[in-house]
Parts: C-alpha cells; sequence; structure tokens
C-alpha cells in the first residue's frame, strides 16, 4: 500500500465526489428548504404589507370619518338653526295674524256694541220722547183744554232736540 502523505487525502476522485455531493446537498436544500422557506417569507412579507396598506387606509378613513362626522355636525347644526329660525319668524308671523284678527274682531265687536248702544239711545230718546210728548199732553189738557192745537206744537218742538 502506498503511504499516504499529510495532503493526499485530497485525490481527484475524493474531489468530484464531494462536488457531487455538495451539489446533491445544494440541489436538495435549494428544493426542500431554501425555495418553500422563501416563498413562504415571500407570502408572510406580502400579507404583511397588504395588513399594513389596510391598517393605513383604515387610519385614513378613520380620519375621513372624523371629518366627516363633523362636516355632518355643522351642518346638521346649521340646519337645525335655520329651522329654529324659521319657527320663531312662523311664531312671529302666527303671533301678529292672531294679534290684528283680534284687533279686527275687537273693532268689529266695538262697533257692533256702538251701534247697539247708538239704537239703545236712540230707542230710549224716542220712548222719552213720547212719554214726554204723552205727559206735556196730559198737563196741557189739564191746563188749557185744547188738546189738539198744543200736540202739534210740543211734538214740533220736541222733535227738533
Amino acid at each position: 500500500m502506498t503511504e499516504l502523505h499529510d495532503f493526499q487525502f485530497f485525490t481527484l476522485e475524493t474531489m468530484v465526489v464531494q462536488t457531487i455531493i455538495l451539489v446533491l446537498i445544494i440541489y436538495v436544500l435549494n428544493k426542500f428548504l431554501f425555495k418553500p422557506y422563501l416563498s413562504y417569507l415571500d407570502k408572510e412579507t406580502e400579507r404583511r404589507k397588504t395588513i399594513e396598506d389596510n391598517y393605513n387606509n383604515i387610519e385614513k378613513l378613520n380620519i375621513e370619518a372624523e371629518n366627516n362626522r363633523e362636516s355632518l355636525m355643522a351642518d346638521a347644526r346649521k340646519r337645525a338653526d335655520d329651522v329654529i329660525k324659521n319657527s320663531e319668524i312662523i311664531a312671529k308671523n302666527e303671533a301678529v295674524q292672531i294679534k290684528q284678527n283680534a284687533e279686527q274682531e275687537a273693532i268689529g265687536i266695538k262697533k257692533s256694541a256702538l251701534a247697539e248702544v247708538q239704537k239703545e239711545k236712540e230707542n230710549m230718546l224716542n220712548d222719552v220722547k213720547s212719554k214726554s210728548v204723552d205727559l206735556i199732553l196730559k198737563f196741557n189738557a189739564k191746563l188749557f183744554d185744547k188738546e189738539a192745537v198744543n200736540k202739534d206744537f210740543v211734538e214740533k218742538e220736541i222733535g227738533s232736540f
């Protein structure tokens, strides 16, 4: 047998076999470990990026919703103020209308009351006149015995009042 020198275990045959084994190991590791693991890492990176994008979109949507909520609240407050103002205007108009109607009704009642008072006054005056004529005629008849002549004179004088 030949003696091996210190570095003789590096022969061409062993180098070829070691290279083939190394290539096989790299192939197997690449096929069954590195590619699936790298594929998993790519999918995980994509999933995390999607989650991060969704999170950023949610934050943007939250900010947008908050701004939208504030504008909606401001719009609702403005509409409520407008409704209140319109209601106040309508109430004031109705109050003015009711007041005017009440004033018109009061004027009508006052006129009818004045007309009634005037009618009563005329009736009372006519009644007083007729009773005065009768009383004067009776008194005159007792004093002068000429009732017919004095009646025309008394009615003419009382009618001038």
